[in-house]
């Protein structure tokens, strides 16, 4: 990272860190993305078991993610400000932190989100393989937290290009092991579901070996000195935890929504259960855009703000939210006019086909709703404001997506679709909160703090 003075450097700057994240954020929901599809081609109620376990899984291993995502914002003010014993101190209590958060997740998955599934009174086959997937997907849970951790800290050092290349390798891998492992190749039996779950584990656990020797032979990082141990400061957790708790919650709170609606989906046939986790699949693809620029946003205004440079702050909010409708009217345009190709992806029955399309179809709302609300959620980070953002998305979004879903199913005969706008109503009630926020803290930080 370092400062552009003119505004097409800031541009360039922003595209230069950008797209490398962009990339990244493709593979990281590449894992998603590949279980699903390779579990569609092997069987329609595989895939909607799968829904069903990621349903639970998500929300959950979001939340945990996103908290040791504050590990961005603060790197960056300490970047900005030069204080590299504190980058060091840092990275090494996030690790401490990643640790404890793995064991939790483990014990949520466990003894929450597996009886939870039983509690679903879903077809006996449909539960075995969502049962299954998640106790294999456990096996993944600490090469997971730590690779967060890790690609957190390269994303605050401005090495997303970095991070780029280790999230692709996690295509192939996952591609490889999921083929041995759902359709039983080279003598293995073939798994399905559960297949899928395993394989996206043992993929994380080859990335973090891969991962670990960057981080001990790389020129950039190993000039931090980040394995120069460091004491022990309980008050470092305690503030990673302040600030990332918010941040990982208000994700939580997010991801939980689009979950508990994948959980209503029982109520429906396995036939919807699984056009809905297709179509729903390829849209939480293409939010890889606006993701993008959610997480370039913070490690540029960070630094600035870290270099008390204001106006320069004011230049990469307008520069984030333009570059997020500009890649948005790219996807909206593709899914328009691809919608039907993109559900042949996930499966070959012609009537899974014309139903995912027609979700793909209110897929095109989510664009706007995304590339409107997600840069904000950045820029806030990046001032670490996360508390106040937290609770309008919570507001936002459960306050706004089941009484118009509810509504909607009551009042017209759209069905499983209703809980769809319902989502995108939420979003978008989010977005105006959240830029209402983000208009105070600009007033109130540029002019006196900054």
């Amino acid at each position: 990272m370092y400062q552009a003075s003119k505004w097409q450097d800031k541009l360039v700057l922003f595209l230069k860190i950008f797209l490398p994240i962009l990339v990244y954020q493709f593979a990281n929901y590449s894992a998603s993305f590949i279980d699903t599809m390779m579990t569609g081609q092997y069987g329609t109620v595989d895939l909607a078991g799968v829904s069903m376990a990621t349903s639970l899984w998500n929300p959950f291993f979001s939340l945990l993610t996103g908290i040791v995502s504050a590990l961005i914002p603060i790197i960056g003010q300490h970047l900005g400000r030069g204080n590299d014993r504190q980058v060091r101190e840092e990275l090494q209590h996030f690790i401490y932190l990643a640790l404890i958060l793995s064991l939790v997740l483990l014990l949520i998955v466990l003894f929450g989100a597996i009886p939870v599934l039983g509690w679903l009174r879903l077809d006996e086959p449909v539960f075995q393989v969502a049962k299954s997937y998640l106790y294999y997907i456990c096996l993944g849970i600490l090469p997971l937290m730590l690779f967060s951790v890790f690609r957190s800290f390269f994303d605050a050092l401005g090495l997303t290009r970095l991070s780029m290349y280790l999230m692709l390798l996690l295509v192939p891998f996952n591609s490889f092991f999921n083929y041995l492992l759902i359709y039983g190749k080279m003598g293995l039996p073939a798994m399905g579901g559960a297949g899928a779950g395993l394989g996206t584990s043992l993929a994380y656990w080859l990335l973090l070996v891969i991962v670990l020797l960057v981080m001990v032979y790389h020129p950039k990082v190993r000039s931090h000195k980040v394995w120069q141990r460091l004491p022990f400061q309980p008050r470092l957790i305690k503030d990673g935890l302040a600030l990332g708790l918010p941040i990982g919650l208000q994700v939580f709170a997010e991801v939980a929504i689009f979950a508990v609606v994948g959980l209503y989906m029982s109520q429906f046939s396995a036939q919807v259960i699984a056009s809905h986790q297709a179509a729903m699949n390829f849209a939480t693809l293409l939010y890889a855009f606006p993701a993008g620029v959610s997480m370039t946003l913070p490690i540029v205004i960070s630094y600035e703000i870290g270099a008390k440079r204001p106006k320069d702050v004011r230049q990469y909010i307008r520069i984030g939210r333009l570059v997020a409708f500009g890649f948005a009217g790219v996807t909206l345009t593709f899914l328009y006019f691809f919608r039907s190709k993109v559900a042949v992806l996930y499966g070959n029955d012609p009537d899974f086909i014309q139903l995912t399309s027609h979700f793909l179809s209110y897929a095109l709302l989510f664009q706007l709703a995304d590339a409107y609300t997600a840069p904000i959620q950045g820029i806030l980070r990046g001032f670490k404001d996360t508390t106040v953002p937290f609770f309008l998305g919570i507001i936002s979004y459960w306050g706004m997506t089941f009484p118009v879903a509810f509504l909607l199913e009551a009042t017209t005969n759209l069905g499983p679709v209703s809980y769809w706008l319902g989502l995108i109503s939420g979003i978008f009630v989010c977005g105006m909160l959240l830029d209402m926020r983000l208009q105070k803290i600009v007033k109130r930080r540029l002019k006196h703090e900054v």
